[in-house]
């Protein structure tokens, strides 16, 4: 098995983890494009002549793909899966807001730019832990600019106002329906930054102290060790105390709580997403493998339904148009020429 793909463990850190430091501290990190290597910014589908380009589905790409990199460490078929699935939802996306501008652009409609403000701020804050300086570091990787990610931002909330004006204005919801929506949903509205957990960690160096101990030698140790500890044959305490690298490997792994704003943003939607008890891992960081334990988390509170009552009514209307928005949508495309070409 080639862990990294015919790439040294560095340089593979280096230009494909999409890097927020290690998988435990939000440190500075080190994800550059190869020295004298360029990204190309090319064409990925057109719309009715109307371009989608593969920086943004890079941009787009971006954050599931780091899940993906940390979650599946070997790049075996179940990552290559996941991750040719998750790039075909990504293209759709892009192509149905080209077929819904394209449909709109006659009207002229303009979003102000507090609005792609308030977008650009709600990304930066659930998809990079609110670290702005993390949006960047992504964007230089995927060959996107600043002002072409907040051009493909105001194009999508032109797609989101198009929909409300076309779908989204039928029967209020009910004062039920609007609870029932924000007792489902009151989490996504929550200030994630504040939330902390616990956790248990043993940490295996991508190199060990010999010669032997390869990369693929060391996941393949990680993944052993996680086995025996599921299996019951070895507790979580002893294998942090013999194995484990980490500096509270003798305290049998247990780290104190931290707070998910100074995680690497990846490896705090995995953590954060586990049942309290639930063991995770190996999981690939910039300079191992790591198995997490989780043993309690303390999430920021829900703000009350009067501060959200309009985007919780927004998301119940939305649902009740999801069906006929699909159907238009797909009519759209049974009239529209659509060329891909990644």
């Amino acid at each position: 098995m080639k862990l990294f793909g015919g790439f040294s463990a560095t340089a593979m850190l280096a230009a494909t983890l999409c890097g927020t430091g290690t998988a435990y501290c939000a440190q500075p990190a080190h994800r550059a494009v190869p020295v004298g290597k360029s990204i190309v910014n090319r064409i990925a589908a057109t719309v009715n002549g109307r371009p989608v380009t593969s920086a943004e589905v890079r941009a787009r790409l971006d954050p599931y793909l780091r899940e993906l990199i940390m979650l599946y460490p070997d790049r075996g078929p179940r990552f290559i899966s996941e991750l040719v699935k998750a790039k075909g939802a990504v293209l759709r996306e892009l192509i149905d807001r080209e077929l819904v501008l394209s449909e709109f652009e006659a009207r002229g409609a303009m979003i102000p730019d507090t609005v792609v403000d308030e977008e650009l701020n709600r990304r930066i804050l659930y998809q990079f832990n609110g670290k702005r300086d993390l949006l960047l570091q992504a964007l230089r990787q995927s060959g996107m600019s600043l002002s072409d990610f907040r051009e493909s931002l105001r194009k999508e909330t032109t797609v989101a106002a198009m929909r409300s004006s076309r779908y989204d204005r039928g029967i209020p919801p009910t004062p039920d329906e609007i609870r029932a929506e924000y007792n489902a949903t009151k989490s996504d509205y929550r200030d994630i930054t504040k939330d902390t957990i616990t956790y248990d960690k043993i940490f295996i160096p991508a190199v060990g102290s010999t010669q032997e101990d390869t990369p693929e030698h060391q996941l393949s140790l990680a993944q052993e060790i996680c086995r025996r500890i599921k299996s019951g044959e070895l507790s979580f305490e002893d294998a942090a105390r013999t194995y484990s690298a980490d500096i509270h490997a003798q305290d049998g792994g247990a780290w104190p709580p931290i707070a998910r704003s100074d995680l690497a943003v990846e490896f705090a939607n995995i953590v954060f997403s586990l049942p309290v008890g639930e063991l995770t891992g190996p999981l690939l960081d910039p300079a191992g493998f790591t198995i997490v334990r989780v043993k309690g988390k303390k999430l920021a509170p829900a703000p009350p339904l009067s501060k959200v009552k309009d985007a919780v009514d927004d998301a119940v209307r939305r649902k009740q148009s999801e069906k006929r928005y699909r159907e238009w949508i797909e009519r759209l495309r049974d009239k529209a020429v659509i060329r891909t070409f990644i």
